[in-house]
C-alpha cells in the first residue's frame, strides 16, 4: 500500500476529467501517517463496556438501622396501640350492677342477718317488759296495752328496714371503693407500661437514625470511588482518541493545500481543492451521535444553516456534551463498525465538544 498522501486521480464522465494532488512537506509525512495509523487502530477497536461496579451496597450500618426498625420498632409500635387500646378500656368501665355485685362483701348477709336478729332479740324483750308492767298494772290484755303492742311493733319494722338498707348502703359505698381504688391502680399501671414503651422506641429510633445516617455517609463515601473508578475507565478508554484528536487538531492549521486541475474538452483549468488534513480529520472525528447512546437530551437552539443543537450525555458517562442528532443530519451521519451512527462534524456549522 503506498503513502495516502501520494497525488490522486479520480476520473470522472469523459470527456471531462479531473485530477487532484496534494503538496506536503516531507517533514509532514512521518506525523500525518503515524497519526492516521493511530487513529485507524483506534476506531478499529471494539466497544469495551464498563464491567465494574458503579453503584454502591448498603453500608452494613444502614442494614442494621433498617434490621432494627423492622424487628424492633414495628412490633413495639403495635404494643403502643395495644397499651392505649387498655387505657381505653380501664377508663370506659362504670360501677353498674354487675361490678358491684363482684366487688359485694361475701359477708354482708351474714352482718345485716346479725343486726336483724339483735333487733328481734330487742322487740322481743321490750314486749315482755310491757306484758309485765301491765299485769302488775292491773292492765293486761287491755286496750291501752294492746295500743302500745301495735306502737311496738311499728317501730320494730321501722327499725329493722332502716337497718338494713343502712347496712346495705355501706356495702355499696365499700364496693364502689375498692372499685375505683382498683380502677385508678390500674390506669397507673397502664400508664408506667406506656411510658416505658415509649422510652424504649425513642431510644431504638434515635439509634437507628445515627446508625442510618453513618451507614448512609459511609454509603456516600464508597460511591465517590466507584464513580472515581468509572470516570478513570473512561478517560482510559478515550486515552488514544484523544490523543489523535489534539494531534488533528494541531495538524489541521498547518498551511497544506491540495491542488489540481480539471480537463474539459481541450482546456486545462487549475481548481483549489479543500485542506488535505483537513478532511482526515473530518474522517476521524466523526463522533458517536446515535440517540440510543444518549441521555438526558435537552434541545438548546440551532446552528445558522437550521440544525437542531443539543446538549447530552452518553450513557454511563457523568460529562456533558454538545452536538447534534446523527439521524437528523444524514448528510454528515454514518454506520459505524459498532452499529451505531456517528456524525462527521466537519460537514456542519456544529461543533461537537463537552462543555
Amino acid at each position: 500500500m503506498g503513502s495516502i498522501f501520494k497525488p490522486s486521480v479520480t476520473t470522472v464522465q469523459s470527456p471531462s476529467q479531473s485530477n487532484t494532488a496534494y503538496d506536503i512537506p516531507e517533514y509532514f509525512k512521518e506525523i500525518q501517517e503515524a497519526t492516521l495509523r493511530k487513529g485507524q487502530t483506534e476506531f478499529s477497536k471494539p466497544y469495551e463496556a464498563y464491567t465494574g461496579q458503579r453503584v454502591a451496597q448498603l453500608d452494613p450500618y444502614e442494614i442494621q438501622a433498617g434490621n432494627i426498625y423492622q424487628n424492633q420498632i414495628l412490633p413495639q409500635s403495635g404494643q403502643l396501640a395495644g397499651i392505649g387500646q387498655e387505657i381505653a378500656n380501664a377508663g370506659a368501665q362504670t360501677y353498674d350492677a354487675a361490678t358491684a355485685q363482684a366487688y359485694a362483701n361475701p359477708y354482708e348477709n351474714q352482718v345485716v342477718s346479725g343486726a336483724l336478729g339483735d333487733l328481734r332479740e330487742a322487740y322481743g324483750q321490750s314486749r315482755k317488759a310491757m306484758s309485765a308492767s301491765a299485769i302488775g298494772a292491773g292492765a293486761f290484755g287491755g286496750e291501752r296495752q294492746g295500743i302500745e303492742n301495735v306502737l311496738g311493733a311499728e317501730r320494730y319494722i321501722d327499725s329493722v328496714g332502716d337497718t338494713s338498707a343502712r347496712l346495705r348502703q355501706a356495702g355499696f359505698e365499700s364496693g364502689a371503693n375498692r372499685f375505683m381504688a382498683d380502677r385508678g391502680s390500674q390506669m397507673s399501671g397502664l400508664g408506667a407500661k406506656l411510658g416505658a414503651a415509649q422510652g424504649q422506641i425513642g431510644a431504638l429510633q434515635q439509634a437507628s437514625q445515627g446508625m442510618n445516617a453513618y451507614g448512609n455517609q459511609a454509603r456516600g463515601i464508597a460511591q465517590a470511588g466507584l464513580a472515581e473508578g468509572y470516570r478513570d475507565f473512561i478517560e482510559e478508554r478515550e486515552f488514544g482518541g484523544n490523543q489523535v484528536k489534539q494531534m488533528i487538531g494541531a495538524l489541521s492549521g498547518a498551511p497544506i493545500r491540495s491542488y489540481g486541475e480539471e480537463r474539459t474538452g481541450y482546456t486545462t483549468t487549475p481548481v483549489a481543492g479543500p485542506s488535505m488534513f483537513g478532511q482526515i480529520a473530518g474522517a476521524y472525528t466523526a463522533a458517536k451521535s446515535d440517540i440510543r447512546l444518549k441521555d438526558d437530551i435537552n434541545l438548546v437552539g440551532k446552528s445558522p444553516s437550521g440544525i437542531n443543537i443539543y446538549t447530552f450525555k452518553y450513557k454511563g458517562d457523568d460529562k456533558k456534551y454538545q452536538g447534534v442528532m446523527a439521524h437528523q443530519v444524514p448528510e454528515a451521519s454514518f454506520v459505524g463498525d459498532d452499529g451505531y451512527l456517528k456524525v462527521n462534524y466537519t460537514k456542519l456549522d456544529v461543533e461537537f465538544k463537552e462543555i
